[in-house]
């Protein structure tokens, strides 16, 4: 294994420290409208096209509380970062540029020609034949990602070096203290893939071998589920990443797929197949699964209380909760996705389609406690308010960008200004405003509403 050079080490370790100041930095959510950037550019006085002018921005974020963001700017025919309105490098190009939680550290793939090298928090790593995604630990204090060299694949943990194999990880994820990791990869090509349970010195590890065709981690950081193949057969084991020696391992069935865990860990469920019968599995129990193809993901009910899913049959749609007792609700919709509870689970969101021949556009709507919402071109990810009162949800109509809150009987309360882009909506923790960012030309805003 190529070692990393010590001045690449330091550079790049120094990236995780965070420089010591008198006073904290404001790490809450960001309360006010507020301008975070403008992006320079555009013609000149008369309409003569400044040649060094930022002619393209391919990718905006901003990260969940408004204090962090990002563009990636396209000036002279290169490519550069501007974080939290730092500008970085330029280089011939820039993949995967990657947030921290708090939006206060990012690190990217950055090209100089064909040459690739990782910068984190805008210090550049060593050149390498190869690299993959960034993440950083929920903490935001460590950042890990697998580089290349020498024909085989390293870990770089802060700036540390750790084992190489021919094969990359396929599945990454962090503990919520970021003290562990897990991740999914063949030490050897062509092997079954095995799960990997370790702290961040690779010193204290939990290896299951053929483990982790597919692994899902709970939202809350705390366990996994992963799928587990034993003699041509499959099950599913549990374990948590604060003690992952302690796994609880499922019944073993012909197939297994759509694994999904729920948000805090508790609940595991999976479509499974059992002597040419297929069946829905959570937590134990089995219920036969509903005819048609699943849409989308399992979504577990809050309160403990099963899942509901969408499923697509012979030009007809269908929401399921198979182990409440109640019936299928069957749609004439083209399709459906995006199923959602409210967090007291009283009332559910999901979307659906009809085309009417002859119209274009106006097929996408939300149907919310199973009323309809208006139609638009095209409607993203609803979301209930934190009391559950109402939803929300970013539209996509004839070129513009807006967000609309609706009441639970599918009807507007309110339709937002327009705008160029409108990233994911957020709430404050007491529920009364939502945020969002937006960009307009040259502006990015962190946009702020009473709800």
């Amino acid at each position: 294994m190529k070692a990393l050079s010590l001045a690449a080490v330091l550079a790049v370790c120094l990236s995780g420290c965070q420089k010591e100041s008198g006073k904290p930095k404001d790490l809450s959510l960001l309360t006010t409208t507020t301008v975070v950037a403008e992006i320079p550019g555009g013609p000149q006085e008369g309409g003569a096209w400044n040649a060094n002018a930022i002619r393209n921005v391919p990718q905006v974020e901003f990260n969940a509380t408004g204090r962090g963001f990002f563009y990636v700017a396209e000036q002279g025919g290169k490519f550069h970062v501007v974080h939290n309105g730092n500008r970085g490098n330029s280089y011939t190009n820039i993949l995967t540029p990657t947030l921290s939680p708090d939006g206060q550290r990012l690190a990217y793939q950055a090209y100089v020609d064909d040459k690739v090298r990782m910068v984190v928090d805008g210090r550049e790593g060593e050149v390498v034949e190869e690299l993959e995604i960034p993440f950083f630990s929920p903490d935001n204090r460590h950042v890990v990602y697998q580089a290349k060299t020498g024909g085989r694949w390293y870990f770089v943990v802060d700036g540390r070096s750790f084992p190489a194999y021919r094969t990359e990880h396929n599945q990454f994820g962090f503990s919520a203290d970021g003290t562990r990791m897990a991740y999914v990869d063949s030490p050897v090509e062509g092997a079954k893939p095995r799960l990997v349970v370790t702290d961040l010195d690779f010193k204290k590890q939990l290896i299951r071998e053929a483990t982790g065709a597919v692994m899902v981690i709970s939202d809350d950081k705390s366990r996994i589920a992963a799928i587990s193949e034993v003699k041509g057969k499959q099950r599913v084991i549990e374990l948590s990443l604060a003690t992952p020696d302690q796994v609880k391992e499922g019944v073993l069935y012909d197939s297994i797929k759509d694994l999904a865990i729920s948000p805090d860990g508790t609940s595991v469920a999976y479509v499974a197949e059992k002597g040419g019968r297929k069946v829905l599995v959570w937590n134990g129990q089995e219920k036969a699964f509903p005819p048609g193809k699943l849409v989308g993901q399992i979504v577990f009910r809050p309160g403990n209380k099963g899942v509901g899913l969408l499923t697509d049959s012979n030009g007809s749609c269908a929401f399921h909760e198979p182990f409440s007792g109640s019936g299928p609700q069957i749609r004439p919709y083209d399709e459906v996705g995006e199923l959602a509870y409210s967090k007291d689970g009283k009332s559910l969101v999901y979307l659906g389609r009809k085309v009417t021949p002859g119209q274009t556009g106006k097929s996408i709507f939300m149907v919310v406690n199973g009323k309809e919402g208006p139609r638009f071109d095209k409607v993203i990810s609803p979301t209930f308010t934190p009391d559950g009162q109402k939803v929300v949800y970013r539209v996509r109509h004839e070129g513009k960008r807006f967000m609309v809150v609706s009441d639970l009987d599918g009807k507007i309360i309110r339709q937002d200004p327009q705008h160029e882009m409108v990233f994911p909506p957020v709430f404050s923790p007491d529920g009364k405003l939502l945020a969002y960012g937006v960009k307009d030309g040259g502006k990015l805003v962190w946009n702020v509403e009473k709800l």
